[in-house]
């Protein structure tokens, strides 16, 4: 498929109550830019989903009660957040604020990533490019989160137990 020209939708398929859908293949030799901008927002939607699942998962394993990485991974990215501040609250996390914000500003990450799906103005390839930036802006916001907590963390801990640092 990848030397045809798609400027028709190729396939119908009739759905229940005579609704159809077009289905037309993506072609990337057509507008290459933009299908380069959709793979960034892809990739940096599902980065920043990964990123949130791994700070759940040690959030929950310092509180004893981690799941299966399956189990966490199967939740949509509002369910990951809101168990993310839950688990924060519990262990007291000390930038609850950054986090809280962080975790607001996510809530509307799958909104974003929706973009690709529109052809509007506001979907072209430069407001695709800085929806990527963004989303990955974000992942980089919670790692830096979870890596300051797992630091501070084992400080404590060395401190606690007389170890020098």
């Amino acid at each position: 498929m990848s030397g045809q020209q798609a400027s028709t939708p190729r396939a119908c398929a009739p759905l229940r109550h005579d609704l159809s859908v077009a289905i037309t293949p993506l072609n990337s030799a057509r507008n290459p830019e933009r299908t380069e901008a959709i793979r960034e927002v892809v990739d940096a939607f599902r980065n920043l989903r990964a990123s949130v699942a791994r700070f759940v998962l040690m959030l929950e394993d310092i509180r004893g009660n981690a799941r299966s990485l399956e189990s966490t991974t199967a939740q949509s990215l509002g369910d990951l957040l809101s168990s993310l501040e839950d688990h924060a609250r519990a262990l007291d996390f000390g930038r609850l604020d950054d986090l809280t914000f962080a975790i607001k500003t996510a809530r509307s990450a799958e909104q974003q990533r929706d973009l690709v799906f529109q052809a509007s103005p506001g979907s072209g390839t430069a407001g695709l490019q800085q929806v990527a930036r963004s989303l990955e802006r974000l992942d980089a916001t919670f790692v830096g989160l979870c890596v300051e907590h797992v630091l501070e963390r084992h400080y404590r801990e060395r401190a606690g137990s007389g170890v020098s640092a």
